[in-house]
């Protein structure tokens, strides 16, 4: 069902915009305009697609996470090329063969990987790019490709999944949950404690002040929060962000807060991360919030932070391992709140996925600066 939406929405928009109206033989118009690239926080690169290492014209792309309808929409911006969907050819993939100039994919999917060799251009849907960085495929390549990636693309609603989260714990909803499964009517539960309070004048403070962080940001100061962050690359935010701090000063503002949010990518500077020395800087009364990446915090650390009463209670959309094991003790403990890291998900989220990455074949084929190359040094 998903699927079928995720056709209809792109099918209308490209409808609605134009698009098909234009001739073969004419350039493709943008999908993106220059307001919505702005609104959506994504980033032009400063070089063009020519004069990037690894760059070259494209033949033959692999795609993931695509059907007959969406290889039409791809061949109707560049039709000299051959795009080859892996779900078309089958789920194993095995009668895909052949070199392959580009593909696209998510990197929490690197199998897709195994069916290429050199590759001069891939793109993510998702934001997180580290599985790609890592896979041996790319690492063979010794950075010889361009790298781009879906961040952005769904900030909106992994940052409602956030306030979600943070209201749910703010008014105890997880605990009157669990009451409601056993059918009992229980108000006792909130006298004498501070299961039910607001987040009106509290501190939220945001790790990674990327696209995600900036739309939390915005929501949590609609919620009459104050809001403070770090970044690693310079104090300058949006001013409804209240101060934002440089990377070493996360523990000086992490005692300030009564919410923080970890938005962090996977990087080898950020692995633990959040650790047992973090933890016992939170506040006792705090919540943590995290959507970044799962390897940022280190989980028997917090385990133990959450049994010792270091933190109020954890809402994870990510963990480390994933998916998390059925005997992990994570599950069992009542001040915590598991999604399966789905805070990105949705029709919306899909739309904007693929849309960027048409943006971005019409842009890699008109040789004009592509949104959201990854600094492969950096991880992000």
């Amino acid at each position: 069902m998903q699927h079928q939406i995720f056709k209809v929405l792109i099918i209308s928009f490209l409808v609605c915009t134009g698009f098909f109206t234009a001739h073969a033989k004419d350039a493709p118009k943008p999908i993106l305009s220059d307001l919505q690239i702005t609104q959506l926080g994504y980033k032009e690169a400063s070089t063009l697609p020519s004069e990037l290492k690894g760059h070259r014209p494209l033949n033959r792309v692999l795609v993931n996470f695509v059907g007959v309808d969406e290889i039409k929409l791809l061949q109707s911006i560049a039709p000299d090329i051959e795009f080859v969907s892996i779900e078309a050819m089958g789920e194993s993939g095995n009668k895909i063969s052949g070199d392959f100039d580009a593909i696209v994919l998510s990197c929490g999917a690197p199998a897709s990987l195994k069916h290429v060799t050199d590759v001069a251009w891939v793109h993510s849907f998702a934001a997180g790019v580290e599985d790609c960085l890592s896979h041996p495929t790319l690492i063979a390549l010794n950075g010889n490709y361009i790298l781009t990636n879906g961040r952005g693309t769904a900030a909106a609603t992994i940052a409602e999944h956030v306030i979600a989260m943070t209201m749910s714990f703010s008014r105890g909803l997880h605990i009157f949950r669990d009451s409601q499964s056993n059918a009992s009517w229980d108000r006792q539960l909130i006298y004498g404690t501070t299961l039910t309070t607001t987040v009106n004048g509290k501190t939220m403070l945001i790790l990674g002040l990327g696209s995600i962080g900036k739309e939390v940001a915005r929501r949590a100061k609609a919620l009459g929060m104050r809001v403070t962050a770090t970044r690693n690359s310079s104090r300058e935010g949006p001013d409804y962000i209240d101060y934002v701090g440089l990377a070493d000063e996360t523990l000086a503002l992490v005692k300030e807060a009564d919410v923080v949010v970890n938005t962090l990518p996977a990087t080898p500077s950020t692995k633990g991360f959040l650790d047992g020395k973090f933890f016992k800087a939170m506040k006792s009364s705090a919540l943590l919030v995290s959507v970044g990446r799962g390897a940022t915090t280190n989980t028997d650390d917090l385990i133990a932070a959450l049994q010792a009463g270091e933190l109020r209670g954890a809402a994870l959309d990510v963990t480390d391992p994933e998916p998390l094991p059925t005997d992990h003790p994570l599950w069992k403990q009542k001040n915590v709140i598991i999604t399966p890291h789905i805070a990105g998900t949705g029709s919306g989220s899909i739309d904007g996925a693929f849309k960027l990455m048409l943006e971005n074949l019409r842009r890699y084929q008109s040789d004009e600066p592509l949104l959201n190359t990854v600094n492969k040094e950096a991880g992000y």
